[in-house]
């Protein structure tokens, strides 16, 4: 017997086969370049297709879930699924020194 086969064999619990769907979370370095209300464009460590949701939290304490609408060379556009309010709005760009409409 290989060490492989030793190594799934040794297993502690009984395995059932199953097939169903799942999800995973997995932490992303997401660099904000500038936010809106309704969403944000932000540099990502790794490509996410379009359509892929993810809950980016944000300076303030503000957490949003947001939905990658496009994508292009490490950039992504995201909409939040639920606006952010003026105030929370206000938290994420006190973050940035140099905030201001453009």
């Amino acid at each position: 017997m290989t060490a492989l086969a030793k190594t799934r064999d040794a297993r502690r619990a009984p395995r059932s086969p199953a097939e169903c769907r799942a999800t995973a979370r997995v932490a992303v370095s997401v660099e904000v370049i500038d936010a809106s209300a309704n969403g944000i464009r932000a540099r990502i460590s790794i490509a996410l297709p379009v359509g892929t949701t993810l809950k980016i939290g944000l300076p303030g304490a503000v957490q949003r879930h947001a939905r990658i609408i496009w994508s292009n060379d490490g950039e992504i556009g995201c909409e939040f699924l639920a606006p952010l309010s003026e105030e929370e709005l206000g938290s994420v760009l006190a973050a940035t020194p140099d905030a201001r409409p453009r």
